[in-house]
């Protein structure tokens, strides 16, 4: 059971490995991009290549009935983007198996990955967990830690811990089977919660100091991105980044000259150092490097962002 890309190697694996899918579970079809035509998500595309039967309801407690006849011995979740009922997580003799992208019990919630990053974390993981009814309460089956590279976006993480999540879930699979993990509850002291971003999270504060800017720059890469304001529209920045230290004697939001070794990025000044900005996206238009965003705006060091 799962929808987007993420949840995609988690399917391949358990493909691989041998596992009999008895039925693939994911989101209806849904009209995407400037033509709005209907278009299906990744797990299930995938799943069509495999040759193995999808159920797409529009309600995952409506196939309650169906999903339990399958007597399957286990069902398998990543990214579904549905609650799934008491009675559907209690019908399986292995259990609902979530994976989840943080090591639980810190963040849980619908966007680990980002926040792991904005919240500056030096590492994160994947966990693989017996569903209950809370938001990711369930107790521990396996989990795997990883560091959180300095270059880090959302984007390279998710890809990294998808990998990691589809290996630990096969692994965790045949361990359950074999009757070598002993679940163990979630201890609520270090519990935390990474709440569902808005594009509104992305509105940079260029008051604040560059480490912080930077990493909410990475953390929304790819999605819901970090942004800003110029001549009255939208810019989005992605990563690469850089940081310094000195704090340029301007306004913060200020574009500063490039500084020697980073000519390639577009550097703006901080409330405390400077960012300096690999990739940016201007209102109708293409991602594009630095270097050619500014080549074809003609901004001059002394424009403000943000304004």
């Amino acid at each position: 059971m799962g929808t987007p890309d993420i949840a995609v190697p988690a399917l391949r694996a358990l493909n691989e490995a041998g596992h009999n899918l008895a039925a693939v579970v994911t989101q209806p079809d849904r009209p995407a991009g400037r033509g709005r035509k209907m278009k299906r998500c990744p797990v299930a595309e995938e799943a069509v290549e495999l040759g193995l039967k999808v159920w797409q309801p529009e309600r995952v407690g409506a196939a309650v009935r169906d999903l339990i006849s399958l007597q399957a011995d286990a069902a398998c979740v990543m990214a579904f983007g549905q609650l799934l009922p008491a009675e559907l997580i209690s019908a399986f003799p292995l259990g609902c198996i979530n994976v989840h992208t943080s090591l639980l019990p810190e963040l849980r919630g619908a966007a680990p990955i980002n926040w792991a990053i904005v919240q500056g974390k030096k590492r994160t993981g994947v966990t693989t967990m017996l569903m209950d009814q809370g938001l990711d309460t369930g107790d521990i089956l396996l989990q795997q830690a990883t560091e959180i590279d300095q270059q880090e976006t959302a984007g390279s993480l998710a890809d990294r811990l998808a990998r990691m999540g589809a290996k630990l879930l096969v692994r965790t699979l045949d361990e359950l089977r074999a009757g070598k993990i002993s679940p163990r509850p979630q201890a609520e002291a270090g519990a935390s919660y990474a709440r569902r971003l808005t594009k509104s999270d992305g509105l940079v504060d260029w008051q604040r100091p560059a480490p912080e800017v930077d990493l909410l720059v990475r953390g929304l890469d790819p999605w819901p991105t970090a942004h800003t304001v110029l001549d009255g529209k939208a810019l989005r920045l992605f990563g690469p980044t850089a940081l310094v230290d000195i704090l340029p004697p301007v306004q913060p939001g200020t574009l500063i000259k490039p500084l020697p070794g980073h000519e390639d990025l577009l550097w703006v000044a901080c409330g405390r150092g400077a960012l300096g900005v690999g990739q940016v996206q201007a209102a109708g238009k293409r991602r594009m490097a630095a270097t050619d965003f500014l080549r074809g705006a003609h901004l001059a060091p002394g424009s403000l962002l943000g304004g």
